[in-house]
This record gives structure tokens, sequence and C-alpha cells, in this order.
């Protein structure tokens, strides 16, 4: 039986500095493309059955305006049916803001990522333990790559194995980032790593300022490369931007590749609700 498995994207994270109107994840990669779409787009390309967006109050109305409450996933929008409406399968987005007492850890990235898996784990075991994720797949909107190439990795993905992509010796263990998995259980220890860490204050070792303690002490390669010592099964990009500065944007888009990028459509992602309960369709 496969597990469940939940999308992470971190959105909250220390500033690009691109110093626009809007957030640094609603950058343009293509026409009529942005790059949290681009995120939203791999979780469902790598087969994740719920999408959690950690963004702040102050990000999330814009960036739902343009993603909505669900996508439709890109593999069964292809199958041939005779009613091609009952095959398609919505995969829910929720948004998750992040909560002011880790304002101290807003620049960490990593626990940006643990916090939507922390969330995404409590909300679905009050539900149902059938939809508490096991496992939970990361998705960057401060990078960009082909998202289809994990189509036939899906299988791979929903095993409970670290899964990682790469591109040359890059991963997220060098911290580069590129899409991974991790599960319950690797959570839980790094989970216990920050609170302990956290404690140490309490306790008496000052900082002068934390913000940047715990973006320099848990960045990717030092939180997750600790309890994720292998990988697995690897999958090889043909090609990796980061977009996390001007420069690297502008690279980015001096790229001749960068043509294959472009929006799936909007029959795939689009705004679009899902029906409140207790009304009808009209």
């Amino acid at each position: 039986m496969s597990l469940h498995l939940a999308g992470i994207v971190p959105v909250v994270t220390k500033s690009m500095n691109f110093q626009l109107d809007w957030h640094d994840c609603l950058m343009p990669i293509a026409p009529n493309f942005y790059a949290i779409e681009r995120a939203v787009l791999e979780c469902a390309y790598a087969g994740c059955n719920t999408i959690w967006i950690v963004a702040n109050d102050d990000t999330t109305p814009l960036v739902r305006h343009r993603i909505g409450d669900f996508i439709q996933d890109p593999i069964w929008l292809k199958r041939k049916s005779k009613f091609p409406s009952q095959q398609r399968r919505p995969i829910p987005i929720f948004y998750v803001p992040m909560a002011t007492k880790h304002e101290n850890k807003r620049n960490c990235i990593s626990w940006t990522v643990l916090f939507g898996a922390k969330t995404s784990l409590e909300i679905g075991g009050t539900i149902s333990k059938w939809i508490s994720p096991e496992r939970f797949y990361v998705s960057f909107p401060y990078s960009v790559y082909p998202p289809e190439i994990l189509r036939p990795s899906r299988l791979s993905i929903s095993k409970d194995i670290n899964f990682a992509l790469t591109h040359g010796e890059k991963s997220f263990k060098t911290n580069d980032m590129l899409g991974f998995t991790f599960n319950k259980e690797q959570m839980i220890k790094i989970m216990d790593v920050f609170r302990e860490t956290e404690n140490s204050f309490l306790l008496g070792d000052n900082l002068s300022n934390e913000e940047t303690f715990f973006e320099n002490k848990f960045s990717l390669d030092k939180t997750f490369g600790c309890v994720i010592i292998d990988i697995d099964e690897g999958l090889s990009v043909p090609w990796y931007y980061p977009i996390d500065s001007w420069d690297a944007y502008c690279k980015y888009m001096a790229f001749d590749g960068k043509s294959s990028i472009r929006h799936p459509g909007r029959l795939v992602m689009s705004y679009r609700e899902w029906n409140p309960v207790g009304e009808n369709n009209e």
C-alpha cells in the first residue's frame, strides 16, 4: 500500500533582495508562470496527495489568487477515457501561516520545511490516520528545473526510502534547493534538535541575533544531512538554476533552455475553490 505523501513548499525564508512590490516567490520564470507555481506543479508530478504551502499572511492572498485551493494531477489528465472529467484527480492545497512564536527562525528555510510537515501531520492525524502523512516531498520556489522529470520516479518517491534530486554533485546535501523526501521519524529527530537548541537560549546562552544563528546553523545540508545519511535513490535533473538572488535570476533568464518551462494550462492550475459544504454545484 502506498504511503500518504505530503508536498511541502517553503515560502517563508530570508529576503532575496529583489526589492519588488510582490513576494520573491512570485518571480516570473516563463510567460504567465511564476516560481511558486512551478514548485506546486513539481509536487503534483511527484505524486503528492496533499500540498502544503508555508507562507505568511501578507503573502498568502496573492499566491492563493494564482493557484487556488487545488491543482489537477497532470498525469491523470492525460489518461484517455470516455468520461474525462471522471478521471481527474484534484490535489488539495493548504496554506500554512508561520506562527509568530517562531519569528526568530523566519530566515531558516529548514525550519519552514519542518513547520509545514509538522502542521500537515497534526491536522491530518486529527481527521483520520488514513490521511496522516507518512512521508514528505520538498519542492522549493527559489530554484528552477523541469518538474515533469519526476513522472517516472513516482513509485520510488512514494516508497519509504531516501529519494533526492541531483545535478552533478549538487543536492540538498550540498545546500542546493533540489527536491528531496524525508519521513516522519526523521522529522521528529530534527525537531528534537531545534527544541534542544531553543532550550539552551532559556538556560542562558545569549545570542544577539537568533535569526542569523538559526539560518547558519540549520541550513539544508546541516539539518537534513544529519538524519538522511545516504540517498537511496537519486534522479539527476538535466539542468538546475537557483533564483535566490538577482544575479542568479539573471543567469536563469539568459539560459536558452528556459523555453522548456511553461505554464501547464488552466485545466491543471488556475484559481479554483472547493465547493462549500452544504451548497449545490451550479
